[in-house]
């Protein structure tokens, strides 16, 4: 009788090294803070990713970042009582490249990261951006206004030596990944509010410089609407003893300075406890900016170290 042999066929194909991988780990969170229609505003922020390398030889990556929608990008506002939303419009560029704008990926000016990764490992990386409200949408009321869901997206090149990875100008790409968790928010105001204020430095002292007066000056920043008086004040500081401001190091030995509202120290600078605001009337509204005069009056310098206060900025209108 006829015996049948079973024949068993094993087919070996050669394995290869699955290709790089990347993905963002968070997107960007752009937040304005209070602004006056009008203005122009940055902010800083920035796209994470990470890549992950199969197992072979060292791998080198370009992630490129690019946007799915046009710039500039529009931020909403809440609706008003007819239920009419505002728009309030934003760009993205390279923090470390400004005439790279984040943009569609056709538009052949992609921002590019390059990394190394050895063999099964994950390696990661940053994009970090300036965001800009262009400076004249003066027509827009006073509102939150929001871009929720952003969508950005990476796409990378990998290769086993630097000299064949392709750029992310060369318009192809091994991979791509689309997220929507980047978001931006800004609110117009027409109040008033503190923009800033600069660190009042009297720099190095020595014992022989402390036996006459030193000076410094800050320098404070506010907004308000056309025609709105307000004061500014400032507290007696973290160190105060009585009125008399102090500037103090670790150990708690302190030193005198007073802060004054004019260069030649005749008019002093407190608070609404004190009567001794600075008063303002600003007819034309808009950014202002006000010098604060800082003096540390002929004294024994007692420690060594840094002294420091902490004064309180207080804007009433």
């Amino acid at each position: 009788m006829p015996v049948r042999t079973l024949i068993f066929l094993i087919l070996f194909t050669p394995l290869h090294a699955l290709a790089m991988s990347c993905w963002m780990t968070s997107g960007a969170d752009i937040n304005f803070g209070n602004m006056v229609a009008g203005e122009a505003v940055s902010a800083s922020t920035k796209v994470k990713f990470s890549c992950q390398a199969d197992y072979g030889a060292t791998q080198y990556v370009n992630v490129c970042l690019s946007s799915t929608d046009t710039p500039p990008f529009q931020m909403m506002s809440v609706g008003d009582d007819q239920g009419k939303q505002y728009t309030l419009l934003f760009r993205i560029f390279s923090a470390t490249d400004r005439a790279q704008e984040l943009s569609l990926p056709t538009s052949g000016n992609l921002m590019q990261q390059t990394l190394i990764a050895a063999s099964n490992t994950t390696v990661s990386g940053s994009f970090p951006l300036i965001a800009t409200i262009p400076g004249g949408q003066s027509q827009l009321p006073a509102r939150s206004y929001f871009k929720y869901n952003m969508d950005l997206r990476i796409t990378w090149h990998s290769a086993s030596s630097q000299e064949t990875l392709k750029s992310c100008q060369d318009g192809s790409a091994d991979g791509e990944q689309i997220q929507g968790s980047s978001r931006a928010e800004a609110t117009l105001t027409d109040g008033c509010f503190i923009q800033r204020v600069t660190p009042l430095n009297f720099g190095t002292l020595t014992s022989s410089a402390t036996l006459s007066a030193s000076r410094s000056t800050a320098t404070l920043t506010a907004r308000c609407p056309a025609k709105t008086a307000f004061s500014l004040g400032l507290s007696t500081g973290a160190h105060a003893s009585g009125n008399q401001r102090q500037v103090c190091n670790n150990a708690g030995q302190c030193l005198r300075y007073g802060l004054w509202q004019d260069a030649s120290a005749t008019q002093s600078w407190g608070d609404q406890s004190s009567g001794n605001t600075m008063n303002v009337s600003n007819e034309q509204g808009g950014t202002q900016s006000y010098s604060i005069y800082g003096v540390f009056p002929a004294q024994p310098l007692t420690g060594t170290g840094e002294f420091s206060d902490d004064v309180v900025v207080t804007l009433t209108y």
